[in-house]
């Protein structure tokens, strides 16, 4: 496998080397244009939108603030244009006189969301349609932006998801990126890894076919843009989960430089690089990028190290036709040091459990991840997307025992496309299919140390899904949209067991659930939308809660979680101002939910198992806020400075409402209130400053009997900027958990052992470099 690692390595060399060729000095006879791109009817600016010179596209982008500037004009009369995704194209001609600098002001018109002409897949064409269509959907949906994604630390879900109301995700160890992650209650299942989100990668999904997923191999140093589409909404992505859907769209040659690096390091050893080269060559583009991440932990056997390639290769075959394969290789080693009791969380928070130094508790992992995309535009408003997709991971994980998998996953994304109308009226439907298999070798063995000891468990695990969705979006009105769709699920899951010396566990089972979906969007004069919907999710369990510790022949009793999520909500963006809302009411059935517990009286460790809960109910309310003053604090004029308050507000009360035991009680393993806010600063020079705060005001408890509860906590941290604009350099310093407050941010649920506690970093610092030049 580190042959994968040495040829990434020397490809993102030699593509930066070539990407660097065309970069001598332009000749003294030429000018510029500089400008800002803003949306019709408000001072909005339109991010991302592309500048063309004379017809020909400049690979010019607007900024988060629709500014741009080209240079190297040859002089004389030029006709600039600006084109956004559901926008009407908006054009200047001006006269580039040598040595100056014109400026423009376009303002782009929105029209009718139509497949008008093929959308090359990666461009910044192609992300704001994704945008504009994710803006559609009648429910609770978020996109965060290249700008947004920037300006954190990318380490892990946390940095670059901490704003997006109604998601809780936080790191288990510091700076690494395995995380507790909910979405409107999702996941309070699992202590380890994600449950009830789809995570997907260009549209494709990065997970195992029975729904497993984790974090470790996303490289968040190569995202563009990520969309959120919380619970039922995620439909479009293909999604029937609690959660809901997170879809992480990777830098092109369209979006990235020729040549770009980053790095940063700060304390506990943590300490993250990375190298990158994308360009265009006429119908072809490239992609390509080696990062490391280490981190030492604040924590004693908390050590991570992470090594990624991401390699993207994509060409037109015509007017109608682009295709793009990526692949993406991780390399994953990390020491899992486990929760801490309370007494230890208060005497020694930055202990490990000692059964996990002792036996070497960790998970190293290789993974390989191929996918294909190829979009076709079948005609004027028809459009047919083939996605498939491989992956295989190769997992040696020594924890009670020592798990070693060898899983391969095969599946294709299908998904077709129609805009048109139907009676006069507006009219979007998509049909997808989603076929997906799984095939694993599944071993254990007594964990001697951390290696092999005698085998205790030999499988063959199969998982066969087969999917179909068709979701029709037609205006009822000039300012009403009504959705409906429909999905249909099959799901095998088949265990073949070959270790019969502890009794035959194969087994098989067959799920067919079939999911409606309901919608309305009204868009009021004013711009604002308000939506309601009615959806049904439907998950079967995962494998490995359906062969978990108490199965003595064969699956452990446990039904598929079905779930009707009920929301409204609004949301709406005018005069710098952009805020959402929504409430929710999620009714489930048989929830599937986690316990630890211990295998044998006093034993130094836990066993997940999981039961269904009979009824159980999710309530919530998200709302965001991100506010942009429209004149400047100390400087006005043509260059003012600028301050943007942005904050995100999560309500969750999630509840056994019919249960033998625990009936009335709190599900737990959320805060009821989770708040996070900042404020930033941005100075003409180059100079930003941005203090934070995240805020958990009250306890929350972390057993299904109510008894024990995680105290609230808040972290106060802040973020400077140095951009040096000549040598396309910025630096950052980030201060974190500025109060060395002591609190655990994450947390395992209903543990048999009373350890329930998963210390966060102290006050830290992280210094960094971005260079783009």
């Amino acid at each position: 496998m580190g042959l994968s690692l040495r040829i990434g390595r020397l490809l993102v060399a030699a593509l930066g080397a070539i990407g660097s060729v065309g970069h001598d000095a332009m000749a003294q006879a030429t000018g510029a244009v500089a400008g800002r791109v803003t949306l019709a009817g408000s001072t909005r600016p339109a991010a991302g939108a592309e500048l063309s010179v004379d017809g020909t596209r400049s690979r010019v982008t607007t900024d988060p603030d629709g500014r741009f500037r080209i240079t190297g004009l040859a002089v004389g009369r030029r006709s600039i244009e600006a084109r956004l995704a559901g926008y009407d194209r908006a054009s200047q001609t001006v006269d580039v006189a040598a040595g100056g600098t014109v400026t423009v002001e376009l303002s782009l018109t929105r029209t009718a969301q139509e497949l008008t002409a093929l959308t090359v897949i990666g461009t910044p064409t192609d992300l704001e349609e994704a945008k504009a269509a994710l803006a559609s959907v009648p429910g609770g949906v978020d996109y965060i932006g290249p700008a947004e994604i920037r300006s954190t630390r990318q380490a892990n879900l946390r940095d670059v998801l901490g704003f997006t109301p109604g998601v809780f995700v936080q790191p288990r160890f510091g700076a690494a990126d395995e995380s507790q992650i909910s979405i409107r209650g999702s996941g309070l299942r699992n202590n380890f890894h994600a449950r009830g989100v789809n995570v997907l990668v260009n549209g494709m999904p990065y997970r195992n076919a029975d729904g497993f997923t984790d974090f470790e191999s996303l490289e968040l140093a190569t995202v563009e843009a990520i969309e959120v589409a919380k619970g039922a909404n995620a439909f479009r992505l293909g999604g029937s989960t609690l959660g809901g859907a997170i879809n992480l769209t990777t830098k092109t040659g369209f979006t990235a430089r020729p040549f770009a690096a980053f790095a940063q390091a700060g304390a506990y050893g943590f300490r993250k690089a990375q190298v990158e080269s994308g360009r265009q060559f006429g119908a072809l583009d490239y992609y390509a990028s080696y990062a490391h991440t280490g981190v030492d932990g604040y924590r004693r056997w908390a050590e991570q190290g992470r090594d990624r390639v991401n390699l993207h290769l994509g060409y037109r075959l015509g007017e109608r036709t682009d295709a793009r394969a990526f692949y993406f290789f991780a390399r994953v080693r990390e020491q899992l040091p486990g929760a801490l009791t309370a007494a230890e969380f208060a005497a020694t928070p930055d202990a490990a459990v000692p059964e996990n130094a002792t036996n070497r508790w960790g998970r190293d992992y290789d993974l390989h991840h191929l996918g294909v995309q190829l979009r076709s535009q079948l005609g004027a408003n028809h459009r047919l997307e083939v996605s498939p997709y491989l992956q295989y991971r190769d997992i040696d994980h020594p924890i009670f025992e020592v798990i070693n998998q060898q899983s391969h996953d095969v599946g294709a994304e299908v998904r077709y496309l129609n805009t048109g109308t139907i009676g006069g009226r507006a009219s979007r439907f998509t049909l997808g299919f989603q076929p997906a298999f799984l095939r694993m070798r599944n071993r254990q063995f007594v964990n001697v140390a951390g290696g092999h000891g005698a085998l205790t468990r030999d499988e063959r695990d199969r998982v066969a899904n087969l999917a179909i969705y068709a979701e029709e979006s037609i205006d009822l009105a000039d300012r009403l949209t009504a959705t409906l769709g429909i999905r249909y699920d099959r799901s095998r899951r088949t265990v073949r067991d070959d270790f019969l010396s502890n009794g035959d566990q194969s087994d098989v089972r067959t799920y067919e659930p079939i999911t409606p979906r309901f919608g309305l969007l009204y868009r009021t004069p004013g711009g604002v939308q308000l939506f309601a919907n009615a959806s049904k999710t439907v998950e079967p369990p995962l494998l490995l809660e359906m062969t978990s510790f108490g199965n003595p022949g064969g699956f452990i009793d446990l039904a598929e979680q079905r779930a009707w999520q009920f929301e409204v909500g609004a949301r709406g963006e005018r005069a710098g101002l952009g805020w959402e809302l929504s409430f929710y009411d999620i009714e489930l059935r048989d929830e599937i939910l986690n316990r630890n517990v211990q295998p044998f009286p006093n034993a130094p460790f836990t066993i997940p198992t999981y039961r269904n809960a009979p009824k159980t109910r999710h309530l919530g309310l998200e709302a965001g806020l991100d506010y942009r003053l429209p004149s400047g604090i100390f400087l006005r004029g043509d260059a003012p400075d600028q301050l943007t308050i942005r904050g995100a507000y999560t309500f969750g009360r999630f509840t056994y409402v019919a249960d033998p035991v625990y009936q009335g009680k709190a599900i737990p393993g959320a805060p009821k209130h989770h708040l996070a806010a900042e404020i930033r600063y941005a100075h003409p020079a180059g100079f930003r400053l941005a203090p934070s705060l995240e805020w958990v005001p009250t306890s929350y408890f972390l057993d299904s009997g109510n008894t024990v509860t995680n105290d609230s906590w808040a972290a106060f941290g802040v973020r400077a900027e140095w951009l040096f604009a000549g040598a396309g350099l910025t630096a950052f310093l980030e201060g974190r958990n500025l109060t060395d407050a002591r609190y655990s941010a994450s947390a395992q649920v209903d543990n048999g052992a009373g350890r329930f506690y998963e210390p966060a970093d102290r006050r830290s610092l992280v210094a960094g470099i971005r260079w783009l030049p």
